[in-house]
């Protein structure tokens, strides 16, 4: 025991060592890109994508266009299962939390001392073009870990106060109670609710959208209602620039919330939709020739099973699966079949994106970097 009292404090002191002087990662000479593309499907598995493909008998675009596939381990800070708000934030922040956390540490929830920078943040830090687009509302988890820090997911009146007052230059999700015309008006968003107004919007604007709740389907029951291809053609169009570049989270929220309720065919539906989303974002990158696509998931859904010669549900909630890691646009972030944890995603994005500097040091201080760099280190 007096060994071990004597080793205890100069382990304590090299890994503060290591957590203050190293970087997340080790340097590597890579070229950057100008845009960065992560496309979220919520609860995703990669059962998911053979029962669609099962149901729907055809190819998927997750299937063919990309070069790179991996896989990311989805544990959260407190927990072997996470749910959105710690996933999230390991795929926005690069930190693991306790589960419904948003955006912040998970030993410091009430933003005492610092909160993690979001790879949004440093994009905005370096002059870049910002969105979050959804198919759940903008207070729900996934997307708030991109625009907000707070102690709960549930805090919605906090987080779409921060979300008007972030600086993102795109908002758009379904209508929610917490946001109005008037509210967009005075934070300099223009408000929209419809495809058309979506569609006349010009390159540079700053918006906010409230969209119709079914907008997660191909086939919306309102010809008004966009759907999530919609929503990410006009997105890139309106953030697409030759300066400083863009960054852009697109979220398909319903695979989750249908795999929740263990329904195949809406599921299918919403996984389909979010494939058509990921077709337009690659076939950008590969005209632009500068952009990153990263498709993931921030947990699995459903437990989705081969059954006999069937995938079917055997849960309705999340599980601990590794969900698939897509990517295109670039060989330095993962290699083809490798597995990494879900908050090195971000961490390894931002590198190539050109704001590793200003995401890994948080540009919030040195009591930042510190906590930082010690649970980059650890978890």
């Amino acid at each position: 025991m007096k060994k071990l009292t004597r080793v205890l404090p100069v382990m304590l002191a090299a890994l503060i060592a290591f957590a203050l002087l190293s970087p997340a990662f080790a340097a590597n000479e890579s070229d950057t890109v100008k845009n960065v593309i992560i496309m979220i499907g919520d609860g995703m598995g990669v059962n998911h994508l053979k029962m669609a493909k099962q149901e729907l008998e055809i190819t998927l675009s997750m299937d063919e266009n990309f070069p790179i596939k991996g896989f990311s381990q989805t544990r959260s800070f407190d927990n072997k299962v996470t749910d959105s708000a710690a996933g999230g934030t390991a795929l926005s922040c690069g930190i693991r939390t306790s589960n419904g956390f948003v955006g912040v540490f998970p030993l410091d929830p009430l933003r005492f001392f610092s909160v993690p920078t979001s790879i949004t943040e440093a994009a905005m830090a370096d002059g870049k073009r910002t969105g979050v687009v959804t198919t759940d509302k903008l207070t729900g988890a996934t997307p708030a870990t991109f625009s907000a820090h707070t102690y709960a997911r549930g805090n919605s009146k906090i987080i779409a106060s921060q979300q008007m007052t972030s600086g993102i230059d795109l908002l758009w999700g379904t209508k929610n109670d917490y946001f109005s015309a008037a509210t967009a008006s005075e934070n300099g968003f223009e408000y929209i609710e419809t495809l058309n107004e979506m569609e006349s919007l010009g390159n540079g604007s700053k918006s906010l959208g409230q969209f119709s709740d079914d907008c997660w389907s191909r086939t919306p029951k309102s010809e008004t209602t966009p759907t999530l291809e919609a929503m990410t053609a006009s997105a890139i169009s309106i953030l697409d620039n030759e300066d400083g570049g863009f960054f852009l989270m697109v979220e398909g929220a319903h695979i989750d919330k249908h795999s929740h309720g263990q329904k195949v065919d809406e599921m299918v539906d919403s996984l389909y939709s979010f494939d058509d989303a990921v077709k337009v974002a690659v076939d950008f990158a590969k005209q632009d020739g500068n952009t990153v696509v990263i498709v993931t998931a921030d947990h699995e859904t459903g437990g989705i099973t081969l059954v006999g010669d069937k995938y079917e549900f055997t849960m309705g909630s999340h599980s601990g699966a590794d969900v698939p890691l897509l990517v295109y646009g670039s060989d330095d972030i993962i290699s083809d079949g490798e597995t990494i944890k879900n908050k090195d995603v971000p961490l390894l994005a931002s590198r190539v994106f050109g704001v590793e500097a200003l995401f890994t040091q948080n540009g919030r201080g040195f009591i930042t970097g510190f906590f930082f760099k010690i649970f980059s280190f650890l978890f």
